[in-house]
């Protein structure tokens, strides 16, 4: 009768050692997932404030000096380890400039994009931001 016994535990000790490992191997792999989907967030986050760190240096450019965004320029911002790309273009009107400013914030694997407006008054400085938008990054 003893054998028979010991026959059965290794099949009960296989099997529950099996639903162990299975268990241990799906948790594991939610936690990975949860992790990179956090890791994921806090990167594109950042990209956002690398983008909006560009469109206020471009706002504080050209209150400082009205005619900074008349040659078009382009120009990029290192901020840590992420960077933003502003590019600049000028309209100009009788009595106002109109600058049109796109940042791309990039963090990591992550890119974020935004749009601003700025009217300018050619006689005496006056910034007025007309829209921001953050669109798709193409």
């Amino acid at each position: 009768m003893n054998v028979k016994k010991a026959q059965i535990v290794l099949p009960f000790i296989l099997l529950v050692s099996g639903i162990i490992i299975e268990i241990v191997i799906a948790g594991s792999l939610a936690s990975y997932f949860s992790s990179g989907s956090a890791y994921s967030l806090r990167l594109a986050s950042r990209a956002s404030a690398a983008a909006y760190a560009g469109l206020n240096d471009a706002l504080m450019q050209i209150s400082r000096n009205k005619d900074f965004g008349l040659s078009n320029p382009t120009y990029g911002i290192i901020l840590g380890n992420d960077s933003a790309t502003v590019s600049i273009e000028s309209s100009v009107f009788t009595s106002y400039y109109t600058y049109t400013i796109t940042v791309l914030g990039v963090a990591g694997t992550r890119q974020t994009k935004i749009i601003g407006i700025v009217n300018v008054n050619k006689q005496n400085g006056l910034v007025k931001v007309e829209s921001i938008k953050e669109v798709a990054v193409n």
